[in-house]
């Protein structure tokens, strides 16, 4: 058995620190959206029982504190399965970005598992051992466009919006989340959700990204890259989740269609476009149909019992 897998990427349309929690975590407020930028991870069974993992990255750590062996070690130990797999990563989002490559990567392998073993799994189950591999793990088992609240464990999913082009800058710097929301200082004075008014108005240009002010200060080459693709007339530019990413949105009749505008050995540029969530779980390739299944009733919200920091 030989398996190809997607692991697509997803940017943050807004992102807001609502309040800090007595573990010293931050409340935030998000909506994920998931994009057509993907990692491809080739599956091959061996022999040996064991789990070897490689890639073409070698900036990143193909070992146990790899999220992909960590979702393995959690189906695996827990259900009492096992298998032996060559396990190799193309890796084509960047690390550190905001973009959710690790997490991607951990969801996929958790749904490959679920068809490969045939687990009886509900969703909600997948979400909350997701939920302890990292807080970003859950959204990548659902896709498409979702409402994260708590910490990111409090999802629900939203109705696919129109197909939106993306133009993502990363400039080659690793941004560490757990830095940026260690300087971050949060305001007491109540600020009215602009992530709210834009689920009623479909106005992309109120959205904004709270951590932005902070990442810029420690790594001020995000915000030039900022400065400069808001001279490029998108309907919105910003920062993905803490960094290092920012990408610049529009629909297809305002496209300017600019690609390579940052061409240089310091970044990497993609010029792609929003998916909805039946077009994200169809091309994963998880499913020997080659469709996703429907779990349950269907997707509403959920909550993971088991919340992770962000």
């Amino acid at each position: 058995m030989v398996k190809e897998l997607k692991s697509f990427a997803k940017i943050n349309l807004g992102l807001e620190i609502v309040g800090k929690r007595p573990d010293g975590f931050h409340n935030l407020k998000t909506i994920f959206q998931t994009v057509d930028v993907f990692d491809i991870i080739t599956i091959k069974e061996n022999s040996s029982g064991s789990i070897n993992l490689s890639g073409d990255n070698k900036s990143v750590e193909w070992n146990e504190s790899n999220t992909i062996i960590k979702a393995f070690d959690a189906i695996c130990k827990n259900y009492d399965v096992h298998n032996g797999f060559d396990i190799f990563v193309k890796k084509r989002i960047p690390v550190g970005s905001g973009l959710g490559g690790g997490s991607s990567n951990a969801a996929v392998i958790l749904l490959f598992l679920y068809e490969y073993f045939k687990l009886n799994l509900t969703l909600e189950d997948l979400i909350d051992i997701g939920a302890k591999i990292g807080a970003d793990v859950p959204f990548f088992l659902i896709g498409g466009t979702v409402l994260a609240q708590g910490i990111g464990e409090k999802m629900t999913p939203l109705e696919d919006g129109e197909e939106k082009h993306v133009h993502i800058v990363v400039p080659d710097v690793n941004v560490s989340t757990r830095l940026i929301f260690s300087q971050f200082n949060l305001t007491s004075k109540p600020i009215k959700s602009k992530i709210d008014t834009f689920m009623k108005s479909k106005d992309y240009t109120i959205l904004e990204n709270n951590l932005e002010k902070i990442t810029f200060e420690l790594f001020p080459e995000v915000g030039v890259i900022k400065e400069k693709m808001r001279a490029l007339n998108y309907d919105l530019v910003l920062m993905s989740g803490s960094g290092s990413a920012v990408y610049g949105m529009a629909r297809a009749q305002e496209w300017p269609g600019l690609k390579n505008r940052f061409a240089s050995a310091s970044v990497n540029e993609f010029v792609t476009r929003t998916i909805g969530r039946q077009n994200y779980l169809d091309r994963i390739g998880a499913w020997p149909s080659g469709k996703a299944p429907v779990f349950g009733a269907g997707i509403r919200r959920f909550e993971s019992s088991r919340p992770r920091k962000p």
